[in-house]
């Protein structure tokens, strides 16, 4: 058997043996992705969009995903079982869409993202069926004739993405079709040519110069460095500066990942698991930085800084290892804050909101993805509020409410409309006790001004505070909004809250460090009159989760400071503790086991913060 003229693009980079097993379970049982119904290839696939609920799906269909797994076993086995039911799926959709102008055709039939992912699966499946002697002549046309629609589509700037994700992949299609037929088509060798100079254009508008994605979604940065690096390691990418860069890439992946190793869900991110074993680890990272975060520690360093700044970006990751099991990365404390608004692409109306994990847990989350379920009414209510999806659980998982921070008379942040101000971090500081201050400002709604400071001392306390003014003094209801991890209880307790810790000595206690503002009750699981107390892991998944917040009330001015401490007994001085009104000074005192705790901010209009702290 003559092998096929190159091997197949792993974009996807599944590594070889899972391939196999794949490829055989989807031969032998069908193909399923998350909850939708198993497709058998054997069977008419289902190429029509029955229903919004299933685009999620019915796209990835038209991706050729069923395939994947298939293409890279025969790529590495050449056993014909993998490469004889790609051929069959190939002809049957080539059939059915190449009339473009076909009424009853799905929309994602010829949707930007799957025209380039189904292009290079395509342009395999064409010269690995030749060479192995599996097409004739007619057979070979039909196909070669589908393969030159797509690179007509693509060549065509108006069909191509340049903004966000989806264009890169777009040019990963284009550059694999067009290298592998180069030699015998001047039209692919136009394509390879033209994915080249679009490549290098593409990753200087999605990727800050500090390397980070700008879609607002850790989870389509790691997707899209995927992408990257499969087409460095199969030989689509070869100038040096390009590989560099996406070494940046991946070491800024790196401070996304959770002590608990899943990737950090802000934005459009499921709480995807990226813990790997060692071996799988050194194919599929290139940093030390990565293969350690992917681990856990069993291969790879960790860098010596505990904090990573991404002014760019407007991103914070502060990660620091346990005192009493520094080498147990599950143990570390985590805290990352999102600053970012680049443009509407996957944003969530999730302006300044953090997460945090520390002691082994997951604490304070993000609300997650569930899924692009559903379409909204142009100029429906829905669509004026940003909204892209009316499935109820997506909208309430982008909203404002669903995310650790502040909360405006009901409403969500507006994404539709207002001109993005690309990060919104102002000032940090790290100092000699460990404690780290993050200064964030944006304005909201035309005259809300808002700075938040989160202050930090890693495995003992975290402050977060909130001041904001309205230039034109209107009155605000504002919440100041925290959710827990589904796994963890809550109880108001007084004027504060406790939340079990199940690996922690002490409990997790949290109090307003301010007399103004009152707790609410603890939310969990409500559908009216508004969804509250959610969290989604990943796509058409929502389980109860407990959320709470502090609130002012009809005021222009305000001033939230909510203390977040690990202790079996907490007050606080409410006589001594204050912010001064243009929130730029600010004085705490609390009391705990270890004793009382003083903590003074300064926020000069100029120059650096000023953060001095003392147990006594």
């Amino acid at each position: 058997m003559v092998k096929s003229m190159l091997s197949y693009e792993d974009i996807s980079n599944v590594g070889r043996m899972k391939a196999v097993v794949s490829a055989t379970e989807i031969i032998e049982k069908g193909w399923a992705r998350q909850n939708y119904p198993l497709i058998s290839l054997n069977d008419p696939i289902p190429w029509s969009l029955r229903t919004q609920q299933e685009r999620s799906w019915n796209f990835y269909i038209h991706c050729w995903d069923m395939l994947d797994s298939l293409l890279k076993a025969y790529s590495e086995t050449q056993e014909q079982q993998f490469i004889r039911p790609a051929i069959r799926v190939a002809e049957d959709w080539a059939e059915q869409h190449s009339n473009l102008s076909r009424a009853d055709m799905s929309p994602l039939a010829w949707y930007d993202m799957a025209v380039g992912l189904r292009a290079y699966r395509l342009a395999y499946i064409i010269d690995a069926g030749r060479s192995a002697g599996l097409l004739d002549q007619n057979l070979r046309n039909k196909l070669w004739a589908s393969l030159e629609q797509h690179q007509a589509y693509l060549a065509d700037d108006k069909n191509i993405l340049f903004h966000n994700n989806h264009g890169y992949y777009q040019v990963a299609g284009q550059l694999a079709m067009g290298r592998r037929f180069a030699d015998e088509s001047p039209l692919m060798a136009l394509a390879l040519e033209q994915g080249k100079e679009r490549l290098k254009v593409m990753l200087a508008q999605q990727f800050s110069e500090d390397g980070i994605h700008r879609e607002h979604s850790p989870d389509y940065h790691r997707m899209t460095y995927d992408t990257l690096k499969a087409m460095i390691d199969s030989g689509l990418i070869e100038d040096t500066e390009t590989i560099a860069f996406a070494e940046t890439i991946e070491k800024a992946l790196s401070w996304f990942v959770l002590p608990s190793h899943h990737i950090v869900n802000f934005g459009d991110s499921d709480y995807r698991l990226m813990r790997v074993e060692p071996a799988e680890a050194k194919r599929k990272w290139r940093t030390p930085e990565m293969r350690y975060v992917g681990t856990g520690g069993k291969v790879g360093q960790l860098p010596a800084e505990h904090l990573a700044i991404f002014p760019e970006s407007g991103y914070v990751a502060v990660r620091t290892p346990a005192k009493g099991a520094p080498q147990d990365f599950s143990k570390s404390s985590y805290l990352a804050q999102m600053a970012a608004f680049h443009s509407r692409t996957h944003k969530h109306a999730d302006d300044l909101s953090f997460i945090w994990s520390d002691r082994g847990s997951d604490i304070l989350v993000d609300a997650g993805r569930y899924g692009y379920l559903g379409k909204t009414e142009q100029g429906s209510e829905l669509w004026l509020d940003g909204h892209w999806y009316s499935d109820p659980n997506r909208v309430y998982c982008e909203s404002t409410r669903a995310h650790n921070t502040l909360e405006f008379d009901g409403k969500n942040y507006p994404r539709k409309g207002p001109k993005p101000y690309g990060s919104a971090l102002r000032r940090w500081v790290q100092d000699a006790s460990g404690i780290v201050a993050v200064e964030t400002e944006c304005k909201h709604f035309h005259s809300l001004r808002r700075v938040r400071m989160l202050l930090f001392l890693p495995g003992k306390w975290l402050v977060a505070l909130d001041w904001f003014h309205d230039n034109v003094q209107q009155p605000h209801d504002a919440k100041q909004w925290f959710h827990l991890a589904p796994h963890l209880q809550l109880l108001l307790q007084g004027g504060g809250y406790l939340v079990s810790m199940p690996r922690s000595i002490e409990p997790l206690r949290a109090i307003s460090l301010l007399d103004g503002p009152f707790a609410s009750r603890p939310y969990l699981g409500e559908t009216k009159p508004v969804m509250q107390g959610w969290w989604s892991a990943k796509e058409r998944d929502i389980v109860p989760s407990y959320a709470f917040c502090y609130e002012l009330s009809r005021v222009s001015t305000g001033v939230f400071a909510t203390l977040f401490s690990f202790s079996n007994s907490l007050a606080t001085d409410i006589t001594w503790n204050k912010v001064n009104v243009s929130g730029r000074k600010a004085q705490f005192r609390w009391k705990d086991e270890t004793g009382t705790h003083e903590l003074r901010l300064e926020r000069p209009e100029s120059g650096d913060l000023g953060v001095s702290y003392s147990v006594r």
